[in-house]
């Protein structure tokens, strides 16, 4: 089994809301956050960090990153309790954790490669500006001013200063916002390498079809609480949510239900000239049959849940319920999934 590069242990922190009292106007309650969470990351495994807006991602990454301080719990890196040490939590997470925020505003004269020798400056460790620029692909770039490069440069840039020191363990949140299929591509193939060298990444995103083919597990996060863990499929699978199949097809509609054997139509729809349909635990042989029938299938493929299916079920909650708002102020955590009624 390989080392565990990191783990949390009960970790719980809460935002500070301001609510001033008359005797004390800088009085102070408890808001949202994250609660007793626990989970594990190997060394150079990938995990999704995935939940909708205000289900504490951002938060979570910050605390890794050192940004903000734990109120309760403990955190091990390569197996070594943090709190053990003569200094904060905080700053030895900042010295071992490379942190690459969501979109970073890259702007003004100053040139790719100036920004880098700054960043580097303020480090202890020694770092190589050209060896970091061409791991990220930003040699040719290197005297090109901030305002000149394009988000998926910028995205790259923001990389290279979070892979500073060399850390094992890097933070990517929302790398892929903003870019077109090709720069995320190229990250997505700069995440792979990294892995290889035993980086352990956790990359937050709100979408899990994105994911896919690229992490090997899943964090599912909701209202600050753990609400899934595992690989894609574990999680499908203990959801209800395996083995789907998505159909597209032209003129008219099959009789679904004499293909499909003892599986179950999820979704179903019909339009002018196309029809198109979900099904789960379908007979193996159900796309032939439909094709030898006649009928013009044009697209069959792998149906992955989405996040708000993920929600739903791991929940119990319908999708008015969840929302995609942020959580209010004043939220408290679900039950865990496992807790009884």
């Amino acid at each position: 089994m390989a080392d565990k590069a990191i783990e949390l242990i009960d970790v719980s922190f809460r935002h500070k809301i301001p609510s001033p009292k008359f005797t004390n106007p800088w009085h102070t309650r408890k808001g949202p956050g994250i609660f007793g969470l626990n989970f594990s990351l190997k060394k150079g495994e990938i995990m999704g960090l995935v939940g909708p807006n205000g289900a504490g991602k951002t938060t979570l990454l910050r605390i890794l990153a050192g940004v903000m301080p734990i109120d309760e719990g403990r955190i091990k890196i390569n197996e070594l309790e943090l709190t053990k040490s003569d200094e904060a939590v905080d700053t030895q997470l900042r010295t071992l954790i490379g942190h690459m925020p969501e979109q970073v505003r890259w702007s003004g004269s100053t040139t790719v490669y100036r920004t880098i020798e700054d960043f580097a400056n303020m480090r202890k460790s020694p770092t190589s500006t050209e060896k970091l620029l061409k791991l990220v692909g930003l040699s040719t770039k290197s005297n090109a001013s901030l305002d000149e490069l394009s988000q998926g440069m910028r995205q790259r840039l923001s990389l290279a200063i979070a892979m500073m020191g060399a850390p094992q363990i890097l933070l990517l949140d929302e790398p892929f916002n903003g870019l077109d299929p090709v720069a995320a591509k190229s990250v997505e193939k700069m995440i792979k390498q990294l892995t290889k060298r035993g980086v352990s990444i956790i990359v937050s995103s709100h979408q899990v079809s994105g994911l896919v083919g690229l992490i090997d597990k899943l964090l599912l996060i909701h209202r600050g609480q753990i609400v899934a863990d595992g690989t894609i499929e574990a999680i499908e699978t203990k959801l209800g949510l395996e083995n789907r199949i998505e159909l597209k097809g032209t003129g008219e509609s099959p009789d679904l239900a004499k293909y499909i054997g003892s599986g179950e139509i999820i979704e179903h729809s019909d339009g002018k000239e196309s029809w198109n349909c979900i099904i789960q635990n379908p007979d193996e042989d159900c796309i032939q049959k439909i094709v030898n029938d006649g009928h013009n299938l044009v697209e069959w493929k792998r149906k992955p849940p989405d996040i708000v299916e993920l929600l739903c079920q791991a929940t119990g909650l319908e999708i008015e319920e969840i929302g995609m708002e942020v959580q209010s102020s004043n939220m408290m955590p679900y039950r865990t999934i496992s807790e009884e009624e």
